[in-house]
């Protein structure tokens, strides 16, 4: 019997160390596989980046069309206006801060046989990207603080899309006619600068709800704020072929508080401070003079002033105008206070004949003058 019971207590002893050691192995598996998980989809990208490297992918050879070889590949883009930094009417130009978007399909980077949900590079030059531009490009530049700002996704299908913040100069040539109420459209278009419509398509992205081309809300400018943004697609054709350009038609519309207290107002109170010379007496003529003369000075100052904002042109101005009106109007008070002297001169000749050749005429002069003193 002892020896039975030994024996059973043994065989006891020896299933729970089984059991223990049973659980103890799938508890170490189990923390050994969430290890390993978060690092798989790590690994797989990199054994995708290595796998591009070896299979001979040239980036300087397009990929097939989305219809077949052959046919042109299309590229959607979108845009998104972080900044307008500057709108020159000197220069003719304006600078602007974007987020330029590129899609298109590459099949020679699919990879639907592996676990990975997409791969994301910073670095552009390991895969074929369209080589497009900005036609009314003056200066721009890449921005690379604190990296380069760069980013490249690509789907299990072989979908890229490729995001790219830059900032560029544009020329915009203005119509100043109705300045300062004038709206400025300056247009700028994006092409390929190699590939012809049979090679490469561009279009705007309208895939998804929102529109191809958004604008910040928060930007301030201090002479312009922007009216409104427009994209169409155009097709260019030279004497080597037919391109495809996206063209952004951006409205700026000038701002009138400037206007209204550096040429409006200014010019109005001296238009009716002219008019006072209307309640000076003829004979003053001294008085009359300065101030016709020291308002006609301020407004040549003013509008000499105006013109320092303005390149110069062959055409009037709307300003030209309202300032040439008001100019007009001192020159009428000059008129008038010409007109008044020359009545109150020949007026005051034929009362001296009067009194030489009339006594009575004399003694009702000399009354109506007496009248005026009282």
């Amino acid at each position: 019997m002892y020896n039975q019971e030994k024996i059973e207590k043994k065989c006891l002893k020896e299933k729970v160390m089984k059991v223990g050691f049973l659980v103890v192995t799938l508890l170490s598996f189990a923390v050994s596989d969430m290890n390993v998980m978060p690092m798989t989809e790590n690994i797989l990208t990199q054994e995708y980046l290595m796998n591009l490297k070896n299979s001979g992918y040239n980036r300087d050879i397009m990929p097939d069309g989305n219809y077949g070889y052959g046919s042109p590949v299309d590229v959607l883009c979108t845009m998104h206006v972080l900044d307008v930094t500057k709108v020159d009417d000197l220069n003719m130009d304006y600078r602007i801060t974007l987020y330029f978007r590129q899609s298109w399909n590459d099949s020679r980077l699919s990879f639907l046989e592996q676990d990975i949900h997409s791969v994301v590079l910073n670095d552009p030059k390991h895969i074929w990207t369209p080589d497009l531009f900005f036609v009314q490009e003056k200066e721009g530049n890449h921005h690379s603080i604190i990296v380069p700002n760069t980013f490249l996704r690509i789907n299990p299908e072989g979908e890229v899309l490729y995001s790219v913040r830059v900032s560029v100069t544009l020329s915009c040539p203005m119509d100043f006619k109705k300045f300062p109420h004038d709206k400025q459209q300056c247009v700028f278009m994006i092409e390929s600068y190699g590939r012809t419509r049979d090679k490469l398509e561009l279009s705007w992205d309208r895939r998804k709800m929102n529109p191809p081309i958004t604008v910040n809300e928060h930007i301030n400018l201090l002479l312009f704020k922007v009216k409104d943004v427009k994209e169409k697609v155009r097709h260019a054709k030279f004497t080597f072929g037919e391109y495809t350009a996206l063209e952004v038609s951006m409205i700026f519309e000038r701002k009138m508080g400037f206007f209204l207290t550096r040429l409006y107002i200014p010019f109005l109170l001296l238009v009716a401070i002219s008019w006072v010379s209307f309640w000076i007496p003829a004979k003053m003529i001294a008085l009359r003079l300065s101030l016709l003369f020291a308002i006609f000075y301020m407004m040549m100052n003013i509008s000499s002033g105006m013109s320092d904002y303005l390149p110069p042109s062959s055409y009037a101005k709307g300003s030209d105008v309202w300032i040439a009106v008001c100019e007009t109007m001192v020159f009428a008070a000059f008129f008038e206070f010409i007109a008044v002297h020359i009545i109150a001169r020949n007026k005051e000749k034929l009362e001296k004949r009067m009194r030489k050749n009339d006594p009575e005429a004399q003694r009702v002069l000399d009354l109506d003058d007496k009248v005026r003193i009282y």
